[in-house]
Formats: C-alpha cells, sequence, structure tokens
C-alpha cells in the first residue's frame, strides 16, 4: 500500500469524532495536509531540502531517476513522467517507487492495474464534469488538480468543485509561500494536500511551509447528511388516466 496514499486517506478524513458513548474519550489524531514536494530539475540542494520537510517528493520530467533516486535515501516519493511504458513502470517499482502521477490522456490503460504503487492523475482545471465524475468509476487512487499553482477565488471555485464531484483524496499545485489563512482555505475547498515546487533556494520557504501545516488545527470534516427521501404525487391527470385503463 502506498505510504503517501495512507497520509493523504487519513488527511481527507480529517478529525471526525465518532459516535456513541467512547466520543467523550476517544482522541482521532489525523495530519491537516500532506506537503508534496516537486522536483522539477533534482538538484542536490532541493532534494536535501525536500527530504527534510516534505511527506512525499515528486520527481518530474525526464531525469536521471537512477541518480535522483540513490540519493533520496528512505524518503517516500514518486514520479511524474510524460509517458509511461510497461518497462518504466516495472522499473520504477523495483527502485522503490510509492505513487505515479500521470496525464489521463497519455497514460496507457495498463497502469490503472498496477496494485503496488499509488495512482495519483493530474487534471486540468477545465475539464469536463462528466470527466471528473469518470474518475470515481475507475481505480485512480487520488486526483492532482493541476494549471498555474497561485491561488485566488477562482482558484478555491475550481477546488471546490472538483471536491464536490469525487470523494476520493484531493490535492492541488499551489505556491510555496503560502500563508496559514491560504492553507486554511484550500482544505476547507477539499484538499487533502498541496504540491510545490522545490527550486534550489527553497529550503528556507519549505521549512516554514511544514511548521505552518504542522501548526494548523486538527480538522473537523463535517458528516456527509443523508438524503431524504421525499414522497413523490403522482399528478391528477395522471392518476385519473390510470384508473380508467382499470376499469376498461
Amino acid at each position: 500500500m502506498s505510504k503517501l496514499l495512507d497520509k493523504l486517506n487519513q488527511a481527507s478524513r480529517g478529525a471526525a469524532q465518532p459516535l456513541g458513548f467512547k466520543a467523550a474519550t476517544s482522541k482521532s489524531k489525523s495530519q491537516p495536509m500532506v506537503l508534496i514536494a516537486c522536483l522539477p530539475k533534482g538538484t542536490t540542494r532541493a532534494m536535501a531540502a525536500a527530504k527534510e520537510s516534505a511527506d512525499a517528493v515528486l520527481l518530474k520530467g525526464a531525469q536521471s531517476l537512477e541518480k535522483l533516486v540513490a540519493s533520496l535515501g528512505e524518503a517516500t516519493w514518486g514520479a511524474a513522467l510524460e509517458e509511461y511504458t510497461e518497462e518504466q513502470i516495472t522499473m520504477l517499482k523495483e527502485k522503490g517507487c510509492d505513487f505515479l502521477v500521470f496525464d489521463a490522456a497519455k497514460a496507457p490503460p495498463t497502469l490503472l492495474r498496477e496494485e503496488e504503487v499509488g495512482k495519483i492523475v493530474e487534471i486540468d482545471p477545465t475539464i469536463a464534469d462528466g470527466l471528473v465524475r469518470a474518475i470515481e468509476q475507475l481505480p485512480i487512487d487520488a486526483v492532482l488538480i493541476g494549471g498555474e499553482p497561485s491561488l485566488s477565488v477562482h482558484r478555491l471555485m475550481v477546488c471546490q468543485h472538483v471536491a464536490n464531484l469525487v470523494r476520493k483524496p484531493l490535492v492541488a499545485s499551489a505556491p510555496l509561500d503560502m500563508s496559514k489563512e491560504d492553507l486554511e482555505a484550500l482544505r476547507e475547498a477539499g484538499m487533502a494536500g498541496v504540491v510545490v515546487n522545490a527550486e534550489e533556494d527553497a529550503k528556507e520557504g519549505l521549512s516554514r511551509l511544514r511548521q505552518t501545516i504542522d501548526g494548523l488545527p486538527p480538522f473537523k470534516r463535517m458528516r456527509e447528511k443523508a438524503e431524504a427521501l421525499l414522497p413523490y404525487i403522482v399528478p391528477a391527470e395522471t392518476a385519473e388516466a390510470q384508473e380508467e385503463e382499470e376499469e376498461e
């Protein structure tokens, strides 16, 4: 089971209190949000900063994976490649890859049959609602909302909209210099984690963001309300027609 997916599922559940007599004594501990550091270049300094502060490291692009993976040590890591082949997937698993981030338009269907790694689909904010709903029916573990990482009201609207359509863990690309209020807004919009780019000079920014996330108050997710079933009222015209048919 993917270590990253375990953390995302925990963050998605929040700190909902159990029902019953145990509610007063049970204290549910959950991670506020998950921090994923993306390494588009994979420099040594960025790698060290990501390992120190992030929950997981995302290697992106056509990089020298063997060299980078060797320097990751025990860190949880995943890959986001332009295209995946069965050979590449096998190689990544052998090297300890924990999760894969993929573009649905380029990934082969065989990727969905992988059970040893977490499968995270990256979607564009403009994707059609029908395709977002289809994610719920496929063996996909989580969703990454890509696009421009800068935060705005529109960005929050997009995050909330996807959260309304998909019940799987959600993460969003976000800027490194987020405030506590920014993180809380993303969390309230349904995000279980954030993906930030870790450049050469990202050590201080990642450390600050780690502290900010760890300092967030426990997230108490609202329980889903059961949908009320309203009585169905048959129109008068339809009822009269049914009575006439029975008399005939």
